[in-house]
């Protein structure tokens, strides 16, 4: 239901001449203590916290800031006109099921998503039309989630380790609220950004709502790497397993992901150049296991020293002599690191 609000004790009167007799002005027009002009429309009512929504902008003083708020009235009615005329009755859920069907993106980026839209969106947004959403609600939906990853409201109960009836053990025990992190919210932000904006250009809704929410900031990464004694510690410990000592060596020496290191093959080492050509990534999920792009998508040259090169050649040579005794044999493609899959990609 849409609101007429009535001009507040600031409004200037000049501007309600433009009203039909008997019509009420939508919005409100006020002028605040510095001489500026504050206007203020109503959006309806946001559908987390029960509360009134407004769209505000303020317009500062100045011989033409009358003319200036009544275009900003006008613009802030069509905001609110288009949002609430949606070309559809669709749902969130509706509109974050077509956007997951036509999204391109990597199958664990996939997975990612529809765990940030099973946990945290649906429950919350899931089955309010489109229409009603908008930047506040957004808002409160990460501010509960900022105090709590269940929104638990600061009710106490039991968290049960399975649903009906069993006998509780340790893995049942009060809830104890823990907030969801930023950079968490960032990436709900960024699936509803994303949702929202194929929303728009497919007609569905005139306004993206999510670009009037405070997007979540993801706090810098702060690694620490060991110094240079807990390195040396930690691979003396790794080189009583010779397997487990080259990647812990190449991880260190080369900076690779554990993802790149497990799809090295040998045939992308260059003991010439001494050159190790990171290309691909093993990617794991839900007992699933294929070879993929790079994080970023970019194939890396990574020049390495003569001890690394010394160490790679002994290695070589005890993966080849486990082939042998194998007798499965050891082709320039085999996997440095996969002792399962010694025939390469063939």
């Amino acid at each position: 239901m849409e609101l007429s609000v009535e001009p507040s004790a600031g409004y200037r009167g000049s501007m309600a001449s433009t009203a039909k007799p008997g019509k009420k002005i939508r919005g409100e027009i006020e002028s605040l203590p510095s001489g500026s002009l504050r206007v203020r429309v109503y959006a309806g009512v946001d559908p987390l916290t029960g509360k009134r929504h407004y769209l505000t902008d303020v317009i500062p003083p100045g011989p033409k800031a009358e003319d200036l708020a009544e275009r900003a009235r006008t613009r802030l009615l069509s905001e609110v006109d288009e949002r609430r005329s949606a070309r559809t009755n669709a749902t969130v859920s509706r509109l974050l099921d077509r956007y997951l069907e036509v999204i391109k993106v990597e199958y664990t980026t996939r997975v990612g998503y529809e765990r940030l839209v099973r946990l945290h969106i649906r429950p919350v947004l899931g089955k309010l039309p489109i229409g009603r959403v908008n930047g506040e609600t957004i808002d409160s939906l990460y501010a509960q989630l900022r105090k709590c990853r269940v929104r638990c409201g600061g009710r106490s109960f039991v968290e049960h380790r399975e649903a009906g009836d069993h006998e509780c053990d340790a893995k049942c025990r009060p809830h104890r609220c823990e907030p969801l992190s930023e950079a968490t919210l960032r990436q709900i932000h960024n699936v509803l950004s994303g949702a929202f904006a194929r929303a728009v250009k497919w007609n569905w809704i005139g306004v993206n709502p999510v670009k009037q929410a405070e997007a979540p900031t993801a706090p810098p990464p702060q690694p620490e790497p060991p110094t240079t004694a807990q390195a040396g510690r930690i691979a003396a410990e790794a080189w009583k397993d010779p397997d487990w000592g080259m990647l812990v060596w190449l991880a260190m020496v080369t900076g690779a992901r554990r993802g790149e290191l497990c799809a090295l093959r040998w045939d992308r080492i260059d003991f010439g150049t001494s050159v190790i050509d990171i290309r691909s990534s093993i990617a794991q999920s839900a007992g699933r296991i294929w070879e993929k792009d790079t994080k970023t998508h970019q194939r890396r040259r990574i020049v390495v020293d003569e001890q690394t090169l010394a160490l790679l050649r002994a290695y070589l040579r005890h993966r080849a002599e486990q082939a042998e005794a194998l007798e499965i044999g050891l082709p320039p493609d085999a996997f440095v690191f996969s002792p399962a899959r010694m025939a390469g990609s063939g």
